[in-house]
């Protein structure tokens, strides 16, 4: 059997709650059912986890390190990690602390003195795949490939061009370009690269990495295509970890943006998604549901006018809106919402920019019946035959096998 060693920064379980984690889980445990394989994973957790972890139950051999929350543990990652979060220098932008690297680099030397020797090594998540040229120094005979699960330096550049502080902005400018330069680094180092999306792959071709190194999959994603969608409602959803920046944001400038040109409806915005934080739950009113984390998100798809998702920061493709377009919601979304997700304006989704447009679109999908059944039936097509996470797995292992 060949041995492969799997290192990411968050442990993956079956259920865990966020889209990378589901996809670093999916492919990790199509690694262990084939029996040429025998993965060892080396990843990071916090003591929420320990009830969740099934990687015994899978028979996959593993190292966790828990990331202690009581104070002294606090204060010794602190001092470790100073420079990896305060030097806007710092070789790895500050993407992984300097902890997360001391215990990865100790842990496989010993490894490596006790005889370990593994053919794959698998990187999950771009603050892990920066180790690579460390990571050949310690087996030089394997082969590493890289699990983009976004290209990270493009979000860099999109939060230093967002800022609009000059001093922050400065700053966010260093660790773009640091980034870009060690993300690239790193690639190059590796065998294989394995971008979550197409467009990510043509990105990194057009940054210099060759196509032959480049192998895109799909990412894992919770398939409601067996929803019937009705629509019927006056009720309009924004669905996303809310604890994240990114979605945080977008929440925020679709309740000062979009809902006060709508306010002469019955339309309500109904906004999906764990860790809300305070200043965005001080903000429903009549027109405005914060609903934090729901067990099933398919009913509120199911009766949805519509989805929307006009996202301000990111990269890589938003697997919430491969959900919400295989669940037949129809999806207004703009140009980082429908990244790397080749569907067509006005047929598979609605694309919009401007809080106008996406007023505008909503208004149109409450009162047009038979345009809101036609994108929602394009875009189940569509997700059903270009996203098939089974066929991308049977792709991936067989690359593993070559």
């Amino acid at each position: 059997m060949k041995k492969v060693l799997v290192i990411s920064f968050d442990v993956p379980f079956d259920n865990v709650g966020h889209a990378g984690g589901k996809t670093h889980n999916f492919y990790l445990k199509k690694i262990k059912e084939d029996k040429e394989f025998e993965p060892y994973l080396i990843s990071f957790g916090i003591p929420e986890h320990l009830s969740k972890l099934d990687l015994d139950k899978y028979g996959i051999d593993n190292k966790i390190f828990i990331i202690r929350p009581e104070k002294r543990y606090r204060m010794l990652r602190g001092i470790v990690n100073i420079s990896s979060r305060y030097n806007p220098w710092n070789r790895y932008a500050g993407i992984i602390p300097q902890y997360y690297i001391n215990r990865i680099m100790n842990h496989i030397k010993t490894m490596k003195r006790n005889g370990y020797k593994p053919e794959v090594i698998v990187l999950e998540w771009t603050p892990i795949v920066l180790l690579a040229p460390r990571i050949r120094k310690i087996f030089p005979d394997a082969k590493i490939i890289a699990s983009e699960h976004d290209v990270t330096f493009l979000g860099y550049r999109r939060k230093y061009e967002y800022e609009e502080d000059a001093f922050k902005k400065a700053k966010k400018k260093i660790q773009y370009r640091t980034m870009r330069k060690a993300e690239l680094k790193a690639i190059e180092t590796c065998d294989y690269v394995c971008p979550h999306n197409h467009k990510d792959a043509a990105l990194l071709y057009k940054a210099g990495v060759p196509k032959k190194k480049i192998h895109p999959i799909v990412p894992f994603y919770m398939d409601f295509t067996d929803i019937e969608w009705k629509g019927g409602s006056n009720n309009i959803v924004f669905f996303g970890a809310m604890g994240r920046d990114e979605n945080h944001l977008t929440a925020m400038w679709l309740i000062d943006k979009v809902m006060p040109l709508l306010k002469d409806t019955d339309v309500v915005l109904q906004i999906i998604g764990g860790g809300p934080k305070e200043s965005l739950k001080n903000r429903q009113s009549d027109k405005v549901n914060v609903l934090g984390f729901v067990d099933d998100v398919a009913p509120y798809f199911a009766e949805a006018a519509c989805m929307v998702a006009p996202l301000v920061l990111g990269a890589g493709i938003k697997v919430k809106v491969i959900e919400g377009m295989s669940s037949g919601v129809p999806v207004l979304t703009n140009n980082i919402g429908i990244e790397g997700i080749d569907a067509r304006d006005g047929i598979e989704y609605i694309h919009c920019e401007s809080p106008e447009e996406y007023a505008d679109a909503i208004r149109k999908l409450i009162t047009d019946r038979q345009e809101a059944m036609k994108i929602s039936a394009n875009a189940k097509k569509m997700i059903h035959e270009k996203f098939d996470m089974e066929h991308s797995a049977e792709k991936y292992l067989d690359m593993l096998r070559k």
